[in-house]
């Protein structure tokens, strides 16, 4: 953006230049145009910055809460065999787990029963998002969630899908990896499957309570 506005800011100099140095009209028409072209490059090229600061997504520390953006923006998400629009106003307000897979991750699928398991138990105390920010291929993701050769780890959990967001919010080397966010969206924890587990689960759910009252 900058660099089309940088090549459209040298052209438009390399004519007004031409102007001032014609006599006559060119020189009245330049004194003319000028200001509006001037306008028009600073209008440019703030909005250019403005599209570049948008882009420069900061990660989460621990401890930190996740910025408004991270409720706000829209993402792709596949539910019950649908693929849709949507943000993440609805999971605010209660502790979210974040599982992050990949197709290619023969270790990541198994898990997602397990998150089914801890929703029905838990049930409105917490909620479960699958987060995908690897694979571009949607009949291969249609497949992980479909297909018969991984029948045994069906999930009503729903999953983010096409994500460009959330892997540079939460950067991470490997997958799966978990992250914990509580009620308040403050970055509680990242942890590997291991740590997913009934005990650390009623630890966070537990410690919302106190805060609470």
């Amino acid at each position: 953006m900058i660099k089309l506005l940088n090549i459209y800011s040298t052209s438009f100099w390399k004519l007004i230049q031409k102007l001032f140095k014609s006599k006559g009209e060119g020189c009245l028409l330049s004194r003319k145009v000028l200001p509006l072209v001037l306008f028009m490059l600073i209008y440019g090229l703030s909005r250019g910055q403005a599209v570049l600061d948008r882009s420069d997504v900061k990660p989460v520390m621990l401890g930190f809460r996740v910025p408004e953006e991270f409720w706000t923006h829209e993402f792709t998400i596949y539910e019950n065999g649908v693929y849709k629009k949507q943000n993440l106003e609805m999971f605010r307000g209660k502790p979210l787990i974040l599982d992050f897979w990949a197709t290619w991750c023969t270790s990541c699928m198994p898990n997602f029963p397990k998150l089914d398991r801890f929703k029905q138990m838990y049930d409105e105390r917490i909620n479960f998002l699958l987060v995908n920010s690897y694979d571009r291929d949607i009949g291969k993701i249609t497949e992980i969630f479909e297909g018969e050769k991984f029948k045994s780890f069906r999930t009503k959990t729903p999953s983010i899908v096409f994500d460009d967001y959330l892997k540079k919010l939460f950067p991470h080397q490997a997958v799966p990896i978990y992250i914990w966010l509580d009620d308040f969206g403050v970055l509680g924890a990242t942890s590997t499957s291991d740590f997913v587990n009934d005990a650390q689960i009623k630890v966070l759910i537990n410690r919302m309570k106190e805060e609470k009252r």
